[in-house]
């Protein structure tokens, strides 16, 4: 496998107290120049052995899986899976690797202003774009025999968040004086908005279509066409008997989109994480003032508010193509929450 010079560099930084004692502790053994050459070049094939480990992510392999294929083999029809194993009479094995890699890209823009004439506020935008062939350690490849179908967005891929913050105290009565000023004055309003697009997901079920003994993995199905719908036609939908979709589910001539692969095959027609989730907008506002009783003693009254404005984000897409709902938005989340909160500082 080739690494960059970036790579390179990277790993060298990382270990580089490590090799330096281990190549002292060489040259301690050595007798002569030909010797520190010998016991330096050691530390380093050592070393150069652990590169993969070093720059990699963890992920699960199922290192007991059967050869694609052999359990739509007619002489296999009715046998104990695990009896055809490799390492028979045991079910999955899942071996953690350091095997994945990533890529992380992102324009990034923040703009702040600090309190000053009784208001504050911060804006903060990210473009970004995530990929990876393991979004966890525990994400298990679904062909443990090529990772290459794997690669493609990170579970946590976001592309689009950006996020608005105030603080505003209220001018009213300002400049008031006595029991007016403490009961009706010096009230501050705060509030933070967020908006972000979607997660990624993948369409499939949890067949074993390639036959490799990987019941309820989850394997990917085949995909004929462009599944993604503009913006402006992705609609929430009442359940199965109307027409409004998050992605195409058909093709123009009525066909199915999304296709079971062959007994005995994995799909090449789709690759991970391809569509991505509904986003959300999410609305948290609050009202509070301090009263002062004496000296270090003071009183607090807030009014929070989640979701003010009551918007509802959608859930999540159906994503099996055996649903009567697939491809479809059918619910909703997120409600208005008010709190109100009374503090006694001292």
């Amino acid at each position: 496998m080739n690494y960059s010079p970036t790579d390179l560099e990277a790993f060298v930084r990382q270990r580089a107290p490590e090799i330096a004692r281990a190549i002292r502790a060489a040259a301690q053994k050595a007798h002569n120049e030909a010797d520190l050459v010998a016991e330096v070049e050691k530390v380093l094939d050592k070393f150069s052995k652990n590169f993969d480990v070093t720059l990699h992510l963890e992920r699960e392999r199922n290192i007991n899986a059967l050869p694609v294929g052999t359990l739509q083999r007619p002489e296999n029809r009715g046998i104990n899976t695990n009896v055809l194993r490799p390492y028979k009479g045991f079910a999955i094995i899942a071996l953690g690797e350091n095997a994945a890699r990533s890529e992380y890209n992102a324009l990034q823009f923040e703009l702040n202003r600090r309190f000053a004439g009784g208001l504050s506020y911060g804006f903060s935008y990210t473009y970004s774009k995530s990929l990876d062939n393991a979004s966890g350690r525990r994400d298990r490849i679904w062909n443990p025999f090529d990772d290459r179908g794997f690669w493609g967005p990170s579970a946590f891929d976001t592309r689009h968040v950006a996020v608005i913050n105030f603080i505003y105290e209220l001018p009213f009565l300002r400049g008031a004086g006595g029991l007016t000023r403490r009961l009706l004055g010096g009230w501050q309003i705060t509030g933070i908005v967020q908006f972000q697009t979607g997660a990624p997901f993948t369409v499939g079920t949890g067949d074993d279509f390639a036959g490799i003994g990987a019941v309820g993995e989850g394997q990917p199905w085949n995909m004929l066409g462009d599944p993604k719908l503009p913006r402006g036609e992705r609609k929430f939908s009442q359940g199965a008997g109307d027409q409004n979709f998050w992605f195409r589910t058909r093709l123009p001539d009525g066909s199915p989109l999304f296709t079971a692969p062959a007994a005995g095959t994995f799909t090449t027609s789709q690759t991970r994480n391809l569509l991505f989730n509904t986003g959300f907008q999410n609305w948290n506002g609050a009202v509070f003032k301090d009263f002062g009783i004496r000296e270090g003693h003071t009183l607090q009254f807030r009014a929070e508010l989640f979701n003010l404005p009551n918007h509802p984000n959608w859930s999540g897409v159906t994503t099996d193509p055996r649903s009567a709902v697939f491809g479809k938005v059918t619910s909703k989340t997120s409600q208005r929450n008010v709190q109100l909160v009374l503090r006694y500082n001292f």
